[in-house]
Order: C-alpha cells, then structure tokens, then sequence
C-alpha cells in the first residue's frame, strides 16, 4: 500500500518508484541503502563545489543520511525526496562553515575531458586554466550565490526546487542565482 503522499504514483518525480521511498520511509534499511546510492553522487558533488577538504565532503554527506535516516518520518512529500536530501545537505554545509570557511576545489562534473587525439597541446592547457579560473571565481562567490549557481547550472535544479534546499522564494533564488552569473561572467572576461 502506498503511502498518501504516493498514493497513485508509480514513480517519484525524480526516478526512483515510490515502493523504494515509501519502504525507506517505514523503516526498511535495505530500500534506504538504495537511496544513499541513488542520491549519495549528488549529494557529493554538491557538497564537493560548497567545500574545499574532502574530510568535511563525505562528513557533510554522512551527516546527511544519518539525519535523513533518524527523520525519515518527517518526510511529507511536499518536495521529492531528492530535494528534501539536498535541504539537509545544504544546512549540513551551513554548518560546517560555521566551524570554519572553506574554498571549493575541482569538481569531476568540470575536470578536463580527456583530450582527443586531434586536440593539440594548446587546447589541453587551454581547458585546464580555463576549469582553474573558473574554480577560483566561484571560490570568491558568497556561499548563496555559490550554492544557487551550482544547484543550478550542475545539479540542473529548478528554481523551486533550489528554494526549497536553501530556504529562500524561487525569486530570491533567481536573484543570487543572476548575481552569481553576472559576477562569473565579470570575473572570467577574458575566456570570452
């Protein structure tokens, strides 16, 4: 029997069938092992552009699902389940800057591609400073801007969804998410 937030549905909004989410959410260890594989990717990239040290990446990704796990009964289904992990995390990181601030350092979804054999040795070192500035301007971002940009522009978030995670109206999340684009683009002038 589904749960009421899933009742009708054969699969949740973001992949995964409704029988995996409402079984984690009774309690099934097994069905919530397929959420920490199913989201746990993303929850470390994210956390990988917020967080320079990987200690505090996979301890904010840890920190996520052991939280997530001990309130898996406050789930109501308001927002999918990925977003409501990707709220944890976000406070998770919001936590581990109060500690201490952090800079961002590569992340995989922007390393180089392997270069091609037709691409010459300009191209290679070309895409590498390029990622390295880039790296650098969104290290100089304000943590929203930064969030906002990232959830956006690599995780493919809407705007809704980023609201959710951050706790601001999707206008305040088009805002920091402008900001971020214009601040990027003031900052990296000279790739243009």
């Amino acid at each position: 029997m589904a749960l009421p937030h899933t009742q009708g549905l054969t699969e949740a909004p973001d992949g995964l069938d409704t029988a995996t989410v409402d079984a984690a959410i009774l309690g099934d260890r097994e069905a919530f092992e397929s959420l920490v594989h199913y989201y746990g990717p993303a929850l470390h990239r994210y956390a990988h552009r917020m967080l320079a040290d990987e200690g505090d990446i996979l301890e904010v990704v840890q920190d996520t699902f052991v939280a997530a796990w001990r309130r898996l009964d406050s789930f109501r289904g308001e927002s999918s389940m990925r977003t409501w992990l990707f709220a944890i995390c976000s406070r998770k990181i919001v936590d581990s800057y109060r500690i201490k601030r952090a800079q961002p350092i590569d992340d995989k979804l922007l390393d180089p591609l392997v270069p091609s054999p037709e691409a010459g040795p300009f191209d290679t070192t070309s895409n590498a400073a390029f990622l390295e500035a880039l790296e650098e301007a969104l290290g100089e971002l304000p943590y929203r801007q930064r969030a906002a940009w990232t959830l956006r522009e690599v995780e493919m978030l809407t705007f809704v969804q980023i609201g959710k995670i951050l706790r601001l109206t999707p206008d305040a999340v088009r805002g920091h998410h402008h900001r971020a684009r214009a601040n990027l683009s003031e900052r990296m002038t000279r790739w243009r």
